[in-house]
């Protein structure tokens, strides 16, 4: 489709009045919506999906297709009426449509997020919450100026596991926190030269823009170039792109028909992605931020990694885990390799340890994190503290209600009791499920669980991340004005230096 200059030409309006019932589309439709979103959104008894939008044809009918035969399947006939969209401003302009569901690739995010905003649309929309931090900006500004209901995608704030680890540390049961571990990525992605060994090539950072990946994935088989750019006629590649800079069609971003996996190499492109900093430091990262209430702050200063660079011919020498955050009180959080915890909390009298489905609290003297004491995490065997309670076992799952055994609310449970968070001076939001309290604050117009400000802040602390991996540096921040500080770091990275086509967010 041949597009000239693309703005939001879709005036305000005011907000009507709540309703019963919210009309929802999705636009996006990859395996994130297919296997999670749509699956959690349409089990809600106030929710109506109206429509499936994607630039994929397939992708698209296939979306309309599982909703209603769903509500076909459910006795609900009458609700089966699901369109299929290809351009999302469709959408926006429908005013039939009361809230989107955003979960397209993270260089469209904020665009598509504003313009329903603008459109008088609430918005539910994945993690990371942008591209950059100009643009965490701008979905902030848009927030507050067209009152919509905002929900992020950072699901593990409505997991029990996560909500029990953040109150123990926000009630100050380990003392003041001085270390932050948050581990992500994969630790022989710095060493490893073999391109076709996936995925141990992905490290935390996001790699340099190729035009094609010479690799294919989980198939670990080199991929011919020119199966890989063959020409497929389901896609609207030149919206797929939208304001990022031209590039070949590459079925390794948009594969064909209905993928059954995560495509990574648009995440870990610099064009589209932020590597592993976005894809789970958006996780990992965020119950930091929960923990440590800086859900409307963040660092001042951003320390380089000392680690080697990367020899990976992928990763354009950039180091790929060791960078630090240090906060105005002095607490260091770190970016380490995958690990059993996801997020751990090294307080002055005790640890907290927490991933999905694992959590493990330690009380004593306190310890600054080692090589020798991050081993002994691992499998909870640390001896040089009291253990509270400690589930390490088959609880994990993305799915917070798949459980193979009890030990994780057996734990949970204990920890409940033992540090009496029912009484705490420090109650957290609880949320039974992201999807569900986004629709019910839709209803109510009462904040959600993850509002833009916490999704825009942690965005920006996995932005943050990359930017030293990628110009190898470290810099001052001012959690405030929510820029570079002391002369230091280059303004020009907070920003995409051009919106193709003229897709410039206009609030």
């Amino acid at each position: 489709m041949a597009e000239k200059v693309r703005r939001s030409t879709v005036k305000a309006h005011a907000k009507p009045a709540a309703k019963k019932v919210v009309n929802l589309a999705f636009i996006g439709y990859g395996i994130q919506a297919r296997t999670v979103l749509v699956p959690n959104f349409i089990k809600q008894e106030n929710v109506v999906v109206k429509a499936v939008c994607d630039c994929d044809r397939v992708r698209r009918e296939a979306g309309v297709k599982y909703v209603n035969d769903y509500y076909r399947k459910n006795r609900k006939s009458r609700l089966a009426r699901c369109a299929a969209v290809a351009d999302f401003r469709d959408i926006v302009r429908d005013k039939g449509i009361d809230a989107v569901c955003i979960a397209t690739p993270d260089h469209w995010h904020a665009y598509i997020s504003c313009a329903a905003m603008k459109a008088g649309k609430d918005v539910y929309c994945e993690k990371p919450l942008t591209y950059s931090v100009e643009e965490a900006l701008l979905l902030v500004q848009a927030q507050k100026k067209f009152k919509s209901v905002f929900q992020t995608g950072a699901m593990q704030r409505s997991w029990r596991e996560f909500r029990t680890a953040c109150m123990i540390v926000r009630n100050g049961f380990i003392g003041d926190v001085k270390y932050v571990d948050c581990n992500y990525g994969n630790a022989s992605a710095q060493n490893n030269t073999d391109i076709a060994n996936f995925p141990a090539n992905l490290g935390g950072p996001s790699h340099p823009h190729r035009f094609f990946c010479q690799w294919n994935g989980p198939e670990k088989k080199v991929q011919d170039i020119a199966t890989e750019s063959a020409p497929n006629r389901d896609v609207d590649w030149n919206m797929w792109l939208g304001p990022a800079p031209w590039s070949p069609y590459s079925d390794q971003c948009a594969p064909r028909k209905v993928a059954n996996f995560y495509p990574m190499f648009w995440r870990f492109d610099d064009n589209y992605g932020t590597g592993y900093n976005g894809d789970w430091g958006a996780h990992h990262l965020d119950i930091a931020q929960w923990g440590l209430d800086l859900d409307k702050s963040g660092p001042v200063k951003v320390i380089c990694s000392d680690e080697p660079h990367s020899t990976n011919p992928l990763h354009g020498g950039r180091r790929q885990f060791g960078m630090k955050f240090v906060l105005a009180n002095g607490c260091v959080i770190q970016h380490n390799p995958f690990s059993t915890w996801g997020t751990v909390f090294y307080g002055t009298r005790g640890i907290v340890a927490v991933n999905r489905g694992r959590i493990a609290v330690w009380t004593g003297r306190g310890v600054k994190p080692t090589p020798e004491i991050r081993k002994a995490l691992e499998d909870a065997s640390f001896s040089k503290m009291k253990k509270i309670a400690a589930s390490v076992g088959e609880d994990y799952g993305f799915d917070p209600t798949q459980k193979k055994d009890n030990r994780l609310a057996a734990c949970l449970d204990t920890l409940d009791s033992y540090f009496k968070l029912a009484d705490a001076k420090v109650q957290l939001y609880r949320s039974p499920l992201q999807e569900q309290n986004f629709i019910e604050c839709c209803i109510s117009r009462k904040p959600t669980i993850s509002t833009v400000e916490t999704g825009a802040r942690a965005a920006i602390l996995c932005l943050l991340c990359n930017l030293s991996y990628v110009y190898d540096t470290g810099f001052d921040w001012d959690p405030v004005k929510c820029t570079f500080a002391n002369g230091t770091g280059d303004p020009a990275w907070l920003r995409r230096p051009v919106n193709r086509n003229g897709w410039d967010i206009r609030l």
